[in-house]
């Protein structure tokens, strides 16, 4: 199923920031959220910025890189002494981020999803960081150091609006090898190196390694967006909307055929526990006992199932090429380091958010596991087969092919056309609406719902 960012808002035309968002937080339902801690003490006189202490407010959202953020600011700060940056895994983060930027309380800096970036740029709630990158010949270096799907995906109408943190890239298969042995099947990752890991290859392994008594099943469709459908849309050349995120681009052949096999695959097939087996044991569960023998993945996962897997061998695998253009897919949840427009401490922001891009930066995030911004430490750290699993380099093509995840840039709840998708895939599944009637239905709906801005 599609799971959102919960971040609504309208931009203000002509209006200020703070009645903008309050409009818009009264949508989303945040309005009576307090407003949030007062913002970082000022920077003092250029004569004196380097030894005057600092102290600045960075915001994140991800509880299970809780670690690493506390190992990004010792690093940082052992670098820069004279600043201490409170820093907090903020709940319920996208509420609480638009409330204290609506009540002018925001933290001078916090970590920025990608599916927000576009909207909020149009909205005007991000310092643009141009004028300190064309300035600073390291930082450009570092950009430039870092793969083109996240660096200019950061820059927008010609300016660098956030630093690029690191990439959540999904479009990968995990696989139990063993099972695949003593099945005889031919392992995904020798397929993959020999050009002939294709769809019709993963219809006939999952097949192969299903039984049909229900104990073990060949392939897990996921009928979540980022794990599930989406990759197999993007390797078939299809998206869900326009590259500007204005309109729906989903009703066409490519992403008929795409749901088609994943419809296929789970009621026709019958390769895949069905929505009432998992709801009695999850999908993780069931590849680590063995009763699931693929399993689609994003990179985040990744260090989580090495630790998880210890009773056998698995290995990775990109999604197969589609048949449409012998490419396979995959989406990108690109995360970067934002500045406040109402910061007092603009160039000690400018500094940790150039520290993130840095090559001592990403390797900190590499070395967490994290899929890096930087190709360099992705090549250096990230990559290494000793980490696991054996084929982890293959990441790389997967890297090759990755999009952004779908974005609307519109006025209104930029989050809406979940609601509208959710319930179209699930009756496709379960044969109340074909394919073809639903990819109709759920492009006419998601323009309808763009028009009125989700409301």
């Amino acid at each position: 199923m599609i799971r959102m960012p919960s971040s609504v808002l309208t931009p203000s035309r002509g209006r200020t920031r703070r009645a903008a968002l309050s409009a818009a937080l009264a949508t989303g339902g945040a309005a009576a959220l307090a407003a949030c801690s007062a913002s970082s003490s000022g920077e003092s006189a250029a004569t004196s910025k380097a030894a005057a202490p600092v102290t600045i407010q960075y915001w994140d959202w991800a509880a299970v890189w809780k670690d690493l953020v506390g190992q990004l600011v010792d690093a940082f700060t052992a670098k820069h002494p004279n600043v201490t940056i409170q820093w907090q895994i903020a709940p319920d983060y996208w509420t609480k981020l638009t409330a204290s930027i609506a009540g002018d309380s925001a933290p001078d800096t916090w970590r920025m999803n990608g599916p927000n970036l576009p909207s909020w740029v149009t909205l005007g709630l991000l310092e643009d960081i141009s004028n300190y990158v064309a300035k600073d010949k390291d930082a450009t270096a570092s950009i430039k150091a870092m793969a083109p799907v996240i660096a200019d995906y950061t820059k927008r109408g010609g300016k660098q609006w956030t630093m690029p943190f690191g990439q959540a890239i999904s479009g990968i298969v995990a696989y139990n090898e063993e099972i695949l042995k003593g099945e005889g099947a031919a392992l995904p990752a020798d397929q993959w190196t020999g050009g002939k890991w294709t769809w019709a290859a993963l219809q006939e392994t999952a097949a192969k390694l299903t039984r049909r008594d229900g104990s073990r099943h060949g392939y897990f469709v996921d009928r979540n967006y980022e794990t599930g459908w989406v990759p197999y849309l993007h390797a078939n050349g299809g998206t869900i909307f326009t590259a500007d995120g204005k309109r729906s681009a989903i009703n066409t052949p490519q992403a008929r055929e795409a749901l088609e096999l994943m419809v296929n695959m789970a009621t026709k097939q019958l390769v895949s526990p069905t929505k009432e087996e998992l709801a009695q044991e999850s999908a993780e569960a069931r590849f680590l006992a063995g009763k699931l023998a693929m399993w689609p993945q994003g990179s985040w996962q990744i260090k989580d199932l090495n630790l998880k897997a210890r009773n056998f061998k698995w290995d990775l695998v990109p999604v197969p090429f589609a048949p449409r253009t012998t490419k396979n897919g995959s989406t990108n949840q690109m995360a970067s380091i934002a500045m406040a427009k109402t910061t007092k401490a603009k160039d000690t922001v400018w500094e940790w958010q150039k520290f993130i891009g840095s090559k001592d930066g990403q390797d900190i995030i590499a070395r967490a596991e994290y899929f890096p911004a930087r190709t360099d430490s992705a090549e250096q750290v990230y990559y290494d087969a000793k980490l696991g699993p054996a084929h982890r380099t293959l990441m790389r093509d997967v890297l090759k092919v990755t999009q952004p995840l779908p974005f609307l840039d519109i006025a209104g709840n930029t989050d809406g056309w979940g609601p509208i998708v959710n319930p179209i895939i699930d009756k496709m599944f379960a044969g109340q609406l074909s394919v073809q009637d639903g990819v109709q239905q759920m492009h006419d709906q998601l323009n309808a719902g763009i028009d009125r801005g989700f409301k």
